[in-house]
């Protein structure tokens, strides 16, 4: 439910409060870049520059972007504050995404790179996106009732809370966390290895020594070249090049020896736990995730499971006897998927 409200004097306030930054900074980039223009002309390299015309144009069209964002923001508050309305939603959180942009630039001396990475917050109200920053976007999870108020045009979130349907009596509350604690508390029960689990075992192994090798090879490939040069003395005072690799062989020959145990003992335990969260992740430097927060940790998950997961659901996750890494979870619907 979406209705149009009145600006209270707070939301008044949070407005100014996001404004003033705004307002100050193109003064302070003002003052960088007279800093560093000073600077280069002092170098002698600003003439140069002054020579350039594809220099010239090149900045220029950056002050106007970068002035024209900034009087954006600007002119966006200024409208909201004018106008004196906020839009309030009232509905259920369905879900969660974290998307990371990271963008790489290259300095013009020295030949190095940098990059930016920005990390931008949503929440989905009934299936409707709405932007947030990080402390609103951890404070509520999926599947609870709330009240959010945004400014219309510069987006600034006003209020978010849940809602009064949402709130449970301190008696309610106290009955779901007992109920919960006999949950988790349930014994652990074992379960004989069926074609399915050997096989995810299998995956999950390959998994693990694929990174213990990246760890390990070039560490070894450094140590050889300078065994091989006759310049192993130069080891004693770069010990991590030894340290690092024995510590990689020790985890790699441990996890070969507790993979066989697993494979001859052939048993798997199930631990109970409950659904805490769940949460979408993209990025455009790696492959978008599903996460899933548990009180046994955070699992990445599939599609389908996903959708069938929500928060407070009771589920069993079972892993091999002899290790600690999760091979499936069963949901409430005796339904089993495997997690690697």
């Amino acid at each position: 439910m979406k209705e149009k409200l009145p600006l209270n004097e707070q939301d008044v306030k949070k407005l100014r409060k996001h404004l003033i930054p705004v307002v100050i900074f193109p003064f302070l980039a003002v003052g960088m870049f007279y800093g560093f223009f000073a600077l280069f002309f002092n170098d002698g390299g600003g003439s140069a520059l002054l020579q350039n015309d594809i220099a010239i144009y090149i900045f220029i069209g950056f002050s106007l972007f970068f002035f024209g964002v900034i009087a954006y923001m600007i002119w966006s508050f200024a409208i909201d504050l004018r106008r004196g309305f906020k839009y309030r939603i009232e509905g259920k959180i369905t879900d969660k995404k974290l998307r990371v942009s990271t963008s790489g630039t290259t300095s013009t001396r020295g030949g190095g790179s940098s990059s930016r990475t920005s990390r931008y917050y949503y929440l989905y109200i009934d299936g409707v996106q709405y932007s947030v920053d990080s402390l609103d976007y951890g404070k509520v999870k999926v599947g609870t009732e709330v009240i959010m108020e945004k400014a219309p045009k510069s987006n600034v979130t006003l209020l978010l809370e849940l809602s009064k349907q949402d709130e449970l009596s301190a008696e309610k509350i106290s009955e779901a966390n007992s109920n919960k604690g006999k949950f988790l508390e349930s014994k652990i029960r074992e379960v004989q290895f069926k074609e399915e689990d050997f096989t995810a075992l299998k995956r999950g192994f390959r998994s693990q020594i694929r990174s213990r090798i990246v760890w390990l090879l070039p560490f070894v490939f450094i140590d050889a070249s300078l065994i091989i040069s006759e310049m192993h003395g130069i080891l004693i005072f770069l010990f991590p090049l030894v340290i690092i690799p024995a510590y990689q062989l020790w985890k790699l020959m441990r996890e070969i020896g507790r993979y066989n145990s697993n494979k001859l003992y052939a048993i798997k335990q199930g631990v109970p736990a409950i659904i805490e969260d769940k949460s979408k992740f993209s990025s455009n430097r790696s492959d978008s995730s599903n996460n899933v927060r548990t009180t046994q940790g955070n699992f990445k998950v599939t599609d389908e499971l996903y959708n069938k997961l929500t928060p407070d659901d009771k589920i069993i996750l079972f892993k091999p006897a002899k290790g600690n890494q999760f091979l499936s979870l069963v949901t409430t619907d005796s339904e089993e998927f495997y997690l690697m």
